[in-house]
């Protein structure tokens, strides 16, 4: 499930208000993110996606799916058992379904127990109308970065989309990231040509450089370190808070259980120029290299 992870570290980024927003989920906001206070109830086979906490006391339990088993619904269940035991309060699983394949009500019920998850089912959702929120700059992060698997979306539209993104008054990580995982959502929709020439689009008519690819590039022509200084001088603290928040569970969710307490506080005290390496390199890099960087900054 390479796309699943990909969107997953992309969408990490979002504030979890817009995954509650586009789960449709009625609460005054989200309280706080217990993904990363969860280690203690952690299996080996078995992690969430996003555990949430919203102002209304309910625990919100979110998983990003592409393909549904019984031994899938049998996990999530699992988990939800074990938050409910953590926190005891009423504990909400939603599973965001990013298959094309269609799928029935998922439900286990037997006489001691019966758990029955919400399922967004992302290919029922309307592209269409996804695309005029957006040119109304009404649009939810989370269903723009997925309209390519939804109903009724073409290849006009998915450029359309991405032309919007592009031109969106936030800030230039974000955009990045919101580009990125839409395009890696249309790349297991439509092949390969339509994401080269939107790769290409963004960064000639939007200057937005988004992937790995064309960055090492920049390096090799020397523009990418004039650049990376010019910015660094420019960063608040505020900014290295953030970035340590985003590593963090970049981390979390590459390393799972191995991304231990200690680790956490060693990202807490991290600069910023490790901190960007980790998170630039995240797809390639060891946990020892981590560590060692970590241990060096």
């Amino acid at each position: 499930m390479a796309e699943k992870d990909i969107i997953m570290k992309y969408l990490s980024h979002i504030s979890p208000d817009q995954i509650t927003d586009f789960l449709g989920i009625q609460a005054n906001g989200v309280h706080q993110c217990l993904s990363e206070e969860l280690k203690d109830i952690r299996m080996t086979d078995l992690h969430a996606d996003f555990v949430l906490e919203t102002d209304a006391s309910e625990i919100i339990h979110v998983e990003f799916q592409q393909s549904m088993t019984r031994d899938t619904l049998n996990r999530f269940f699992v988990y939800n058992a074990l938050l409910t035991r953590q926190f005891d309060k009423d504990v909400i699983t939603y599973i965001i379904y990013l298959g094309k394949t269609k799928i029935s009500r998922q439900v286990i019920k037997n006489r001691s127990v019966s758990f029955t998850p919400e399922i967004v089912k992302v290919y029922e959702l309307d592209a269409k109308s996804v695309l005029e929120r957006v040119k109304n700059g009404e649009a939810n992060y989370i269903e723009m970065a997925l309209m390519p698997l939804m109903k009724n979306s073409t290849k006009e539209e998915i450029v359309e989309l991405v032309d919007e993104e592009a031109k969106m008054k936030i800030t230039r990580e974000l955009k990045d990231d919101i580009i990125t995982a839409t395009l890696v959502m249309a790349g297991t929709a439509y092949d390969e040509t339509l994401v080269e020439t939107l790769k290409r689009r963004v960064r000639e008519m939007f200057n937005v450089d988004i992937f790995e690819k064309e960055r090492k590039e920049a390096i090799e022509q020397g523009l990418q370190q004039g650049l990376k200084q010019g910015l660094r001088k420019g960063k608040l603290e505020g900014e290295l808070e953030k970035l340590r928040e985003v590593v963090s569970r970049q981390l979390l969710s590459k390393f799972k259980e191995k991304y231990t307490k200690e680790l956490r506080e060693k990202v807490r005290n991290g600069d910023m120029e490790t901190l960007e390496y980790i998170a630039d390199h995240i797809f390639d890099i060891t946990l020892d290299e981590v560590k060692k960087l970590l241990s060096n900054s």
